[in-house]
């Protein structure tokens, strides 16, 4: 992957810029080192290996401020939803669109694991107020019963505060995947596409405060006969 035409990433007085091709000016919150991570993955080496100039490039990437190698794969996105409009849009803008020439899909959904649909390369699901992107070669079930289990562990009710059959009751009508949620989350989908994670390693986004995080995850043994 390169930079798009007529853009550059500097070192200022006040730091690191990004000028894009419409000659606008960004601060890229980067060290020096995690600069030259992002500098060698744009260069063909190495992909970054630090949290900072892996967002970074997800998000240039999602910009259009960086372009894959024409050789790209073209991806396919099985599902709807406002993450998978944006992951369309994003997947259109750096050279990977969907269509019937597809090498690789992406099973999306804004809610839970049970509403995705035909199994793709990389399934992306919400268990609360978290987004999950599970990468090839783990079973997005393996995750939503992992994260169950943990949930029965911390989230008990206690006596005379759980819902009353019947009673009254009041839910927000605001859904979790906001429009900004959305995009974010896709370009971390994106950056999953381009530089995939440790396998058995899922990427876990905090639909709230819009932070990453990684976590492994272990394959559920079968039950014994």
């Amino acid at each position: 992957m390169e930079l798009a035409p007529r853009t550059e990433l500097y070192e200022s007085d006040s730091g690191f810029v990004l000028r894009t091709a419409d000659d606008e000016h960004f601060a890229l919150a980067l060290g020096h080192d995690e600069f030259d991570q992002l500098a060698g993955a744009l260069a063909g080496a190495a992909a970054p290996v630090s949290a900072k100039p892996k967002t970074a490039l997800s998000q240039l990437l999602a910009a259009g401020h960086v372009v894959p190698d024409p050789s790209t794969e073209k991806v396919a996105v099985l599902g709807c939803g406002s993450v998978a409009a944006a992951l369309v849009g994003m997947l259109g803008r750096v050279g990977m669109s969907t269509g019937h020439a597809a090498t690789r899909s992406i099973t999306v959904s804004d809610d839970g694991v049970e509403t995705l649909g035909s199994d793709g390369s990389i399934a992306c699901f919400r268990d609360g107020n978290l987004y999950v992107v599970v990468p090839e070669g783990v079973r997005p079930t393996d995750v939503s019963m992992r994260r169950a289990a943990s949930r029965r562990n911390r989230q008990r009710i206690e006596d005379g505060y759980a819902p009353r059959a019947g009673g009254r009751r009041l839910t927000s009508p605001i859904h979790p995947v906001s429009d900004a949620a959305a995009e974010f989350v896709a370009a971390q989908v994106l950056a999953e596409v381009i530089d995939p994670t440790a396998d058995h390693c899922v990427t876990a986004i905090d639909l709230r405060r819009l932070r990453v995080t990684r976590h492994p995850i272990l394959p559920v043994p079968e039950p014994p006969r």
